[in-house]
């Protein structure tokens, strides 16, 4: 179990610095939305990775507080990045600079059994339009981070 773990943060090490580069250089093009059932209104206290909220700003706050998360530079002025110590988890948070602003987005790399996987889970508290346009980019953004961990 040790070294599934220690894997899927050898991949996230390697995968995250190219994934960043590539979040600097995607915009999706605009008028995208995404389909109804992908997400839901919010309309209470959210749970992103395991950091619960009232809203997006109160899971920023918990993740600046959690001697377990370190945030590290973004090289964007549009997002905060947090990572955790002890899972494979990346956490996003838009800042004032971003339309989605305020969103939170976690990304969490496992081993599925068949090799390592990931998921998202998002929080958005912005306009619909501005939130639908920042979970397309991400979205781009996981689907690279995806072939260059089948293509490793």
């Amino acid at each position: 179990m040790l070294q599934q773990s220690t894997d899927v943060k050898t991949v996230m090490l390697r995968v995250w610095p190219l994934a960043a580069a590539s979040l600097l250089l995607h915009a999706p093009s605009t008028g995208q939305t995404v389909p109804e059932g992908v997400h839901s209104d919010a309309d209470g206290p959210s749970d992103v990775c395991g950091v619960s909220g009232t809203d997006a700003l109160a899971i920023r706050e918990k993740l600046k507080s959690d001697p377990t998360v370190v945030e590290k530079p973004s090289g964007s002025d549009r997002f905060e990045t947090y990572f955790s110590s002890l899972e494979s988890k990346q956490w996003t948070v838009t800042t004032r600079f971003d339309a989605a602003y305020p969103a939170v987005t976690c990304v969490y790399l496992y081993n599925s059994g068949e090799g390592t996987d990931m998921e998202r889970q998002m929080r958005c508290d912005a306009s619909r339009e501005a939130c639908d346009k920042l979970f397309l980019e991400f979205d781009a953004h996981d689907e690279q981070i995806r072939r260059r961990i089948r293509d490793r």
